[in-house]
């Protein structure tokens, strides 16, 4: 996967055509190649580079993310999401890999995301609404594929004819 994160004004402003790409297999890894760019950065981990893109958003260009997310997976997610809603990141793929899952994880899947109840990034509560409405292999194999699950909200699932890991 490859993804632009635009430069912005002053402002916060994002900046047409202008930026960096970055590329890959995962969000995690993406944003990983994010932080190896970041000049003079004392951030330890992942998410800490994220908190630091966060607040410096917020202070320097008064821009607002919101990133969500118990592990670094969904945050890395999250956090590409929300740059993206925000116009800073445009994914550069033309068609990203999409994530095999079985008919029966998509249909509960979908399910939730039809009922509107949460946000689809906020894999604990998807997995238990998906147990509540029913569709008790879908919350089995959210809870059971954390990575799988927030790659497959960033990039998209797909239903596997050969049913997919489950």
């Amino acid at each position: 996967m490859r993804v632009l994160i635009r430069n912005t004004a002053l402002d916060g402003r994002p900046l047409e055509g202008d930026g960096e790409v970055f590329t890959g297999e995962t969000v995690t890894e993406m944003v990983q190649a994010m932080k190896g760019a970041t000049l003079f950065s004392d951030q330890r981990d992942i998410e800490d580079y994220i908190d630091m893109v966060l607040r410096n958003a917020k202070m320097l260009s008064g821009v607002e993310l919101a990133v969500r997310g118990d592990t670094a997976e969904e945050k890395a997610a999250s956090f590409l999401d929300a740059l993206i809603k925000h116009g800073l990141a445009e994914v550069q793929d033309d068609k990203p890999a999409r994530i095999p899952i079985p008919a029966i994880v998509w249909q509960g899947i979908d399910a939730v995301r039809l009922s509107g109840q949460t946000n689809m990034l906020d894999r604990p509560v998807v997995a238990r609404l998906a147990g509540e409405l029913g569709w008790s292999d879908a919350a089995r194999w959210i809870a059971e594929h954390p990575k799988e699950y927030a790659e497959g909200v960033f990039r998209g699932f797909v239903v596997d004819p050969q049913g997919g890991k489950s």
